[in-house]
């Protein structure tokens, strides 16, 4: 597959820092796995992350390479592939020792439960560490572009507030050093996006259109929408009208249920549209294992 034929495609987009997110059910994770696996295919050494799930369930980002979950260091998965699960606990360990010097004073501090029930339940504690394990792999250079699922918008939107709320806290120290450093990163258009993925129907675009007015507030880059699921449409808007109008009159069900899948479709291209980029990604079976389908999201022009 020649790079040079999808130059609309928004793995030809992608920053080197990618923030997923969305409403569940929107496909979310399984558009994080397609471009992670198109930005491998095309010689990126990538990095794809997700959080750590207190659960106990599989992570169903690893299951689509085969796994029940990802280790907490990057580790190749495929080809110019790594993954990584950001722990909260990890990230904890990692601020602490940083400051601390020694790891047996961060184990010893962690260790003690009054200490950790007290840390557990401090405000932001948990983010804080999920926000410094995403930190060390920002830093690390070697990746050209890192791809991050966030499980549910209100993640997306606690790690990229964090440094703002605690800095109002504690403007100097130790850390407010490491939120400046994760502010760098995160606010940088030249660096970062977020893509907010949602679908063809009403209310996932309503909620699409409040979580990219919220990252805009935040001051957070936004690369675009990302409307997924979308169904094939040949017709132009009279054709629309011409074809309903004969369904109307044969009844014929298939036809009135496939023209009013694309009148959605055509409604969700103009509502996200009036407020940022959209780029649509066609409906199909299996995109996972549709070679090259992170190619096929394409940008919507209007």
């Amino acid at each position: 597959m020649e790079n040079s034929t999808h130059t609309d495609s928004i793995v030809q987009n992608l920053k080197r820092i990618n923030l997923i997110s969305g409403k569940g059910g929107v496909g979310r994770t399984t558009l994080a796995a397609t471009l992670a696996k198109a930005s491998a295919k095309e010689g990126k050494l990538t990095l794809l992350a997700e959080l750590e799930d207190d659960s106990g369930w599989d992570s169903s980002l690893a299951r689509y390479f085969g796994r029940k979950h990802f280790q907490v260091e990057p580790h190749e998965i495929e080809k110019n592939l790594h993954a990584v699960c950001l722990s909260a606990t990890v990230g904890q360990e990692k601020f602490l020792t940083s400051f601390l010097k020694l790891s047996s004073i961060t184990q010893l501090v962690l260790g003690n439960q009054g200490v950790k029930w007290f840390l557990d339940g401090a405000p932001a504690f948990k983010e804080m560490g999920y926000f410094y394990h995403l930190l060390q792999q920002l830093k690390n250079s070697k990746y050209e572009r890192i791809i991050l699922d966030l499980p549910a918008t209100g993640h997306l939107i606690g790690l990229v507030r964090l440094p703002n709320v605690l800095l109002k806290m504690m403007p100097i120290g130790p850390i407010a050093e490491k939120l400046k450093e994760g502010q760098s990163y995160f606010y940088d258009k030249t660096q970062t996006a977020a893509w907010v993925v949602t679908l063809p129907q009403a209310l996932p675009v309503s909620e699409a259109i409040e979580l990219n007015d919220s990252l805009q507030k935040e001051q957070v880059p936004v690369g675009g929408y990302v409307l997924n699921r979308a169904p094939f449409n040949p017709f132009t808007e009279e054709e629309e009208t011409i074809l309903e109008s004969m369904s109307a009159k044969s009844k014929t069900h298939k036809l009135m249920i496939d023209l009013e899948r694309i009148r959605r479709l055509r409604e969700a291209e103009k509502r996200l549209s009036d407020s940022g980029q959209v780029w649509v990604a066609p409906e199909t079976d299996n995109p996972f294992d549709e070679e090259g389908f992170g190619f096929r999201v394409q940008k919507f022009n209007p």
